[in-house]
């Protein structure tokens, strides 16, 4: 992080920017160090010293994208009162991250779809990754418990099926830059979305555990 009162980027970050840009664009195998340090002209012992590898550096990239997905969707949902309220804050604060940050986002996406010999081990903190999901399946437990959600459904249904709508227009907003991705679009797969957990047909039924 820059200094209090300065513009400038700390060498840290400004080693993570140069290699969120070029691991977007060749993957994590074949950047070279070098070509992360040549833009911003510092040293591999700067690098080794805040990260001690490329996988350091690697691991370090999205550990910060899944901290800060987690603390803007936390964020948004908790200055919302109702559920669909809450949902709509939630894929209003993705989509708002993929804008500001479309390097970064595309990176996440092809680390957790990448086969494992592409990507070093360990790179993926499964725990952070999934407290998003977490979250999401919180909010629908409690839209059930307040009868705003049919409580037929299983929240982590409900959550991959929110999570999976809003993940597949990012990835197209990436890949053909359809959009835009903006609150009215997060309205309306929540609305969508919600007008099928409204639903209650008979064969809405919690399996037995």
């Amino acid at each position: 992080m820059a200094k209090p009162g300065s513009d400038l980027p700390s060498a840290r970050d400004q080693i993570l920017r140069s290699a969120i840009s070029i691991f977007s664009r060749k993957g994590f195998a074949a950047t070279g160090v070098q070509e992360i340090l040549d833009p911003v002209r510092l040293s591999k012992p700067t690098l080794y010293y805040y990260f001690e590898s490329k996988a350091g550096l690697f691991k370090a990239i999205l550990d910060h994208a899944f901290q800060e997905y987690f603390e803007l969707i936390e964020s948004a949902v908790a200055r919302q009162e109702s559920c669909e309220e809450k949902l709509i804050a939630a894929a209003s604060a993705l989509f708002d991250f993929t804008i500001r940050n479309e390097d970064l986002t595309r990176l996440v996406f092809a680390t957790v779809f990448a086969a494992p010999d592409e990507v070093p081990e360990g790179a993926v903190n499964s725990l952070k990754r999934r407290r998003i999901f977490d979250l999401i399946t919180a909010l629908f437990t409690e839209a059930q418990s307040r009868r705003e959600i049919n409580s037929a459904f299983d929240p982590e249904d409900l959550a991959h099926g929110f999570l999976g709508g809003v993940s597949h227009r990012t990835r197209g907003y990436l890949l053909n830059q359809t959009g835009p991705l903006d609150q009215d679009l997060a309205r309306r797969i929540v609305t969508l979305f919600l007008n099928g957990a409204r639903y209650s047909p008979a064969s809405a039924r919690l399996p037995e555990r």
